[in-house]
């Protein structure tokens, strides 16, 4: 009978060990999973500058949801709330000056909101670097357009590097298509590079000139790619400029899978 008893305890001993041990494991393997968001919460402050005001890291699911369901029909903007950006009277305040405020990276790694209030103060004075950083779901692609040789992917800048000279971050970068980041020469529609320019030109006619920015990557579900982009803008004290727009993260002649990165270009 005590041999029994012995041989009881040992196995509630054991069964209490391996508990203990798949515990463990899960930990371990939540922390893995979230390596990118913890790095970012305790190391990564390179994404905000000392005058930054308190802002949201999240907006209205609701109308970022009603966003990440809209379908590319051949239009790659679409003009979102008339045009007008959502932002209050407090988030118009220029009392700290120009500031940046990315925010921490989800537990997929991926960048969420941007927030700024631009000046010609915080425009860089020197030439980008090359980037490095790998952003979610990023895969070459090289493809024949015009003649020329051009990517499917670039690393794009939420917050545009000739706005604030952010660059190798990786709460500011996501995986974009050529057709969401960079101007079309080959036909009349719009990029981020278009409303950069907009942006950039307005605020260097001027010292004085400020512009409130937010640039929002729009994701279904857990895909690792955006599905497109939400940028707003406001210049202050003027309506110079006024933007609300929705800019698809698509590629004429590509099918992508939004969860993976991959694509199959159409033939």
């Amino acid at each position: 009978m005590r041999l029994r008893g012995i041989d009881m305890r040992s196995k509630k001993q054991g069964v209490f060990r391996s508990l203990i041990i798949m515990f463990l494991i899960g930990i371990i393997g939540i922390l893995f999973l979230n390596r990118s968001t913890i790095f970012d919460r305790i190391f990564n402050t390179a994404g905000e500058s000392q005058a930054a005001p308190v802002v949201k890291e999240k907006v209205d699911q609701t109308f970022q949801q009603q966003l990440a369901q809209l379908k590319y029909v051949g239009q790659q903007v679409q003009v979102v709330n008339h045009n007008q950006p959502l932002f209050t009277s407090e988030d118009l305040s220029i009392d700290k000056g120009a500031w940046q405020k990315l925010s921490h990276r989800d537990w997929l790694g991926r960048p969420q909101v941007a927030n700024a209030l631009l000046n010609i103060s915080a425009m860089p004075r020197t030439g980008r670097e090359k980037l490095y950083t790998k952003t979610p779901g990023y895969h070459v692609y090289q493809f024949t357009q015009n003649d020329k040789q051009t990517y499917l992917y670039n690393r794009s800048h939420l917050i545009g590097y000739q706005l604030t000279g952010e660059n190798n971050n990786a709460q500011n970068l996501i995986t974009g298509t050529a057709a969401l980041n960079a101007i079309h020469p080959y036909d009349n529609q719009k990029s981020m590079e278009d409303f950069e320019n907009q942006i950039a030109g307005y605020l260097r006619a001027d010292n004085h000139h400020y512009v409130r920015y937010r640039v929002t990557p729009i994701y279904r579900n857990i895909e690792r790619v955006p599905r497109g982009i939400e940028l707003e803008a406001a210049s202050i004290n003027s309506n110079d400029i006024r933007l609300h727009v929705y800019i698809f993260n698509v590629q004429p002649g590509w099918e992508i899978n939004y969860y993976t990165g991959t694509a199959i270009q159409n033939k």
